[in-house]
């Protein structure tokens, strides 16, 4: 079982890779293909629109085909886009690239968190999605962390891309020595979870987390390069810290769920707060450096303190068809960074950062304010 997961949280790894992995590069891309920031956050656009796209239409096919299966035809699909990206001609076939990057990501999601469903059986399996959902923001710091010294090291940002590409077959080759599970049926799909009220509730927690954290991510890079006139690769390595807390926040949460420390609302109220006092630090009007670090950490942590919270609230909200529930909880988290990242871009290109960074505190101010209207797991089941 413990190899199961791990080897289920590398693919999460390899995923969240995907999701960052043009970011810290954004200043060699761009001057590569022409593009302005807009542009450049229309690359993170391109893989979440096509993650939103499958997500509503694969939902339940991990319980007919099998959890297993899914998350390795993801992997390879994944890896498939990074090849095509690390070998572009043009900005058009780059965002194609990230688009099967994206339809790769969402093949796997649903089915990874039945895939655990289907291992723990009765078992309290908070922790254990946990650590699968630090995954992503584990794999998008080490991609802020690692993509600029490799493609300065390897002549330039498609060799980076390449090494990535390897990666990422890895993760694919040994997933498929993890024990299958049995898939189980349902009888709902996910027309019944946009029926579902509690079910919309969740997506709009995930929209403040996984979203947030994604988009900030994307930018946060930039933010130090431009604010502070920091070193690219210092710039990477710092603006990692947002995603390292969340790293560690995601399995923090999940502990204090499986141990029944602290409810689920609760645990959602406290992330939507961090991440808005995170961002009146990044944003404050010439700040130190190591106040926006401070701003960082703390959105770092309340993106990632309720992931747990979220989904296992999500499949309590629709018993008859759990997967498709948080499918609809993934497809939140994906408008956010869908919208979030080229958003930001205008905010900062028409105005300067401080105002990304007003939008991001906006969609959590409004998160933490539907958790009053929402019921946690707990109360669910």
């Amino acid at each position: 079982m413990r190899v199961a997961v791990a080897l289920l949280s590398l693919s999460a790894v390899a995923f969240g890779f995907t999701y960052s992995d043009h970011a810290p590069l954004i200043p060699l891309v761009s001057a590569d293909f022409r593009l302005d920031d807009l542009g450049a956050g229309l690359l993170s656009t391109a893989l979440f629109i096509s993650y939103m796209a499958t997500t509503f239409v694969t939902t339940g096919l991990a319980e007919r085909v099998g959890p297993k299966r899914m998350v390795g035809m993801g992997l390879a699909v994944s890896a498939a886009g990074t090849v095509v990206f690390a070998a572009s001609p043009t900005y058009a076939v780059a965002l194609a690239a990230k688009a099967i990057q994206g339809i790769g990501s969402a093949l796997a999601f649903v089915a990874a968190a039945r895939y655990l469903a289907g291992l723990y059986g009765e078992r309290r399996n908070h922790f254990a999605l946990g650590l699968y959902g630090a995954g992503f923001p584990l794999g998008s710091a080490i991609a802020l962390v690692a993509m600029p010294p490799l493609a300065a090291a390897l002549g330039g940002w498609r060799g980076a891309f390449w090494i990535e590409a390897a990666f990422v077959g890895i993760a694919t080759a040994l997933w498929w020595s993890v024990p299958a599970v049995p898939p189980v049926a349902r009888p709902g799909n996910i027309r019944d979870a946009l029926r579902c009220p509690n079910c919309w509730w969740t997506s709009l927690q995930h929209a403040a987390g996984f979203g947030l954290a994604i988009a900030s991510g994307t930018w946060i890079t930039v933010y130090l390069l431009r604010e502070f006139h920091l070193p690219l690769e210092l710039s990477g390595l710092l603006g990692s810290l947002l995603l390292v807390l969340a790293v560690l926040a995601r399995p923090l949460g999940g502990l204090l769920l499986a141990r029944e420390r602290v409810p689920t609302r609760r645990v959602m109220r406290i992330g939507d707060l961090a991440i808005v006092a995170g961002v009146v630090l990044l944003g404050f009007p010439d700040r130190p450096l190591a106040v926006a670090l401070g701003g960082a950490i703390l959105v770092g942590i309340g993106v990632g303190l309720p992931y747990s919270a979220v989904f296992n609230t999500a499949a309590a909200s629709l018993p008859g068809a759990p997967g498709a529930a948080q499918g609809l909880a993934a497809v939140g988290g994906t408008a956010a960074v869908m919208v979030g990242a080229p958003m930001m871009g205008f905010a900062v290109q028409t105005f300067g950062f401080w105002a990304a960074w007003l939008f991001v505190g906006a969609v959590s101010l409004v998160a933490l304010i539907g958790t009053t209207f929402m019921r946690g797991e707990e109360e669910l089941t």
